[in-house]
């Protein structure tokens, strides 16, 4: 059986992309978060780490996330025509 190297709901991400993903976080100057409610662990846990670092955060989601109190900035509104504008803009 062959299988595509993604993490299908309800899998466990492999420890050491957990691990790259933390390094990445912890030297970035900010965090942004698309479109995820970030209701499970694997999401939040990178939020709740840059929080801890004192790294900013800002969150582009329709509705209110798991992240919202450690959030720098929050804009509720949809992904797509958000990130239209914004490209079209830059």
């Amino acid at each position: 059986m062959l299988k595509p190297d993604v993490v299908f709901f309800g899998e466990n991400v492999p420890r050491p992309r957990v691990d790259e993903c933390f390094a990445v976080v912890g030297g970035a100057r900010a965090l942004l978060v698309l479109g995820s409610s970030l209701a499970i662990k694997s999401g939040l846990q990178f939020v709740t780490k840059a929080a801890a670092l004192g790294i900013p955060i800002a969150i582009v989601n329709q509705g209110p996330t798991g992240g919202d109190a450690d959030a720098t900035l929050t804009l509720d509104a949809p992904l797509g025509p958000t990130l239209t504008d914004l490209a079209s803009q830059l």
